[in-house]
């Protein structure tokens, strides 16, 4: 083999060894992720129980009773949701009621901050704890994937920037059922504080 040849070939194990530098970093990341994703479940399997029975308590239950026994016609409200503004009835209905309280309370017993968001049936708010981009809520996963859930199951979005708190969630959903009925009345969303998750870390201790 010549010079010039010896030559030519140094650029392609220079390439070759990029490339081989990159797929070990590739493999390396894959790695770490997984192994994440194994320490995390076990504390979303324990706030996902958290929520779920939440989901039971009886204010929240009546607040969604209430709603569907005469809802309002969701997409009507959304259109003048975005123009609401504090201490305007429809919006003071949504944010100022017992269950938004009750939802309030609970998040900052768990994650001090965050987001509790309650559906009736038809997707339209019950309650939230503050001021949503959007009144209805039917056409989002959260409630799409939660209200079809047999009691006790959960719907998981983790690490989401949320448009209405502007804060990294962790978003939990699980359905509403009350002892009258065998499909689920409405949906639960409990928003958790990302930074505030794993660094307070609630479910530590699975006792409490």
């Amino acid at each position: 083999m010549t010079r010039t040849e010896i030559w030519k070939l140094k650029p392609e194990k220079n390439k070759l060894k990029q490339a081989l530098s990159v797929l070990a970093l590739l493999l390396s990341t894959l790695v770490n992720a997984t192994a994440q994703e194994k320490g995390i479940q076990p504390n979303l399997q324990c706030l996902g129980q958290k929520v779920s029975e939440f989901a039971k308590d009886p204010t929240i239950i009546a607040g969604v009773n209430n709603y569907n026994s005469s809802p309002p016609d969701p997409q009507k409200l959304d259109r003048i949701w975005p123009a609401l503004k504090p201490g305007e009835i429809y919006l003071d209905s949504v944010i100022n009621n017992p269950s938004a309280d009750s939802m309030r309370d609970w998040i900052k017993r768990i994650s001090i901050q965050g987001e509790g968001l309650l559906m009736g049936r038809n997707g339209g708010l019950v309650a939230a704890t503050e001021k949503t981009t959007d009144f209805w809520q039917g056409d989002e996963a959260q409630f799409l994937q939660a209200i079809t859930l047999p009691a006790g199951n959960i719907f998981v979005q983790s690490e989401m920037l949320d448009e209405s708190t502007h804060l990294m969630l962790i978003k939990i959903s699980t359905p509403i059922y009350n002892p009258r009925s065998k499909h689920a009345v409405g949906v639960l969303v409990i928003g958790f504080d990302q930074f505030v998750i794993d660094f307070s870390e609630p479910c530590k201790d699975k006792d409490h």
